[in-house]
């Protein structure tokens, strides 16, 4: 199969528009043809196999290629020069491969993915996550999830485990960028937290980390689905409207992550309270998320400007 990739860019004496990452999910083999428009110069279609190493492809000088898709995951951009002019890039094609996981055997992982990732430094490069299925009925019953914190290292080994290993990273809602707490409690990226966020707007599918770190298959959890696993049974692997020993006594294994603080990005309750953003805004300041701790678990309607942890489900093949 044939997938088609096409984009915009300018030279340097014109308005740079500057675009974010595209993920393109295909079959091992398939061809890719891209293509770019209002382009001159020297052109130079480049390759990365972690999104910070990047490669000339050898012949590739021309305003489209097409190449097989023969080494997954693979970052693809133009590279421009004309004159004295900085060299400029297109924006990034990141293509991963199709793949059936069987759930609760396989792993999921993913690299470093440019506007995602806290930063390019080597401690935040390569993730693998375990995977549960569930055993509930109703939305997000029988489907598999992440037996971990996305942006975690290890699934944790109590219910009160404050380690950034297992906390793994934080959003605000609808926004691409993590953020991550080292056991100092200092973040990166240590930019200008986004406070308020105001936008009618549920979480984008270019926003949405689950499916641009891990594919197309995968994505944040709705309300229903969250609040179906929170009083689903404790014998059918729910929380049973329970407490954060029994999340943690879960098939997700939920523990006591925390969040960073919506008015500062400050880190807060790790080591007490899980806190997990749903893929559905309730207003234009709130969103829907879901709260495990030691008073009890709930739904809580938040503000946006709120870093939670992010638990993904797959609509697997």
């Amino acid at each position: 199969m044939t997938r088609l990739f096409h984009t915009y860019i300018y030279v340097c004496f014109l308005s740079v528009s500057v675009f974010a990452q595209q993920t393109l999910v295909v079959d091992l083999n398939d061809t890719i043809h891209l293509e770019i428009d209002q382009a001159r110069g020297n052109l130079q279609w480049e390759i990365s196999y972690d999104s910070i190493n990047w490669q000339d492809i050898s012949g590739a000088n021309s305003a489209s290629f097409s190449t097989i898709a023969d080494s997954l995951p693979a970052g693809y951009r133009l590279r421009i020069e004309e004159g004295n002019c900085d060299p400029i890039h297109s924006e990034v094609l990141w293509v991963t491969q199709t793949v059936s996981i069987i759930c609760g055997i396989d792993s999921v992982s993913h690299g470093f993915v440019a506007g995602f990732t806290p930063d390019t430094s080597a401690q935040f490069a390569n993730r693998v996550y375990s995977t549960v299925q569930a055993n509930w009925g109703g939305p997000g019953g029988n489907s598999c999830w992440l037996k971990m914190n996305l942006g975690a290292t290890a699934e944790a080994d109590s219910a009160l485990d404050p380690s950034p290993e297992t906390s793994g990273w934080y959003w605000q809602f609808n926004r691409a960028q993590a953020y991550a707490h080292d056991a100092g409690a200092n973040r990166t990226p240590n930019t200008t937290w986004i406070n308020p966020i105001n936008e009618i707007q549920d979480w984008t599918t270019a926003n949405d980390p689950c499916t641009q770190l891990l594919g197309s298959s995968w994505r944040l959890p709705t309300q229903a689905e969250w609040n179906n696993f929170l009083t689903a049974s404790t014998a059918n692997g729910g929380v049973g409207s329970g407490f954060i020993s029994d999340a943690f006594s879960s098939t997700l294994r939920i523990h006591a992550g925390g969040r960073a603080s919506g008015g500062s990005g400050d880190l807060q309750d790790r080591g007490s309270q899980a806190y997990f953003w749903s893929s559905e805004e309730n207003s234009n300041n709130t969103a829907g998320s879901f709260r495990f701790g030691g008073i009890g678990s709930f739904p809580v309607n938040a503000t946006k400007n709120f870093g939670m942890a992010v638990r993904c489900i797959c609509d697997c093949p």
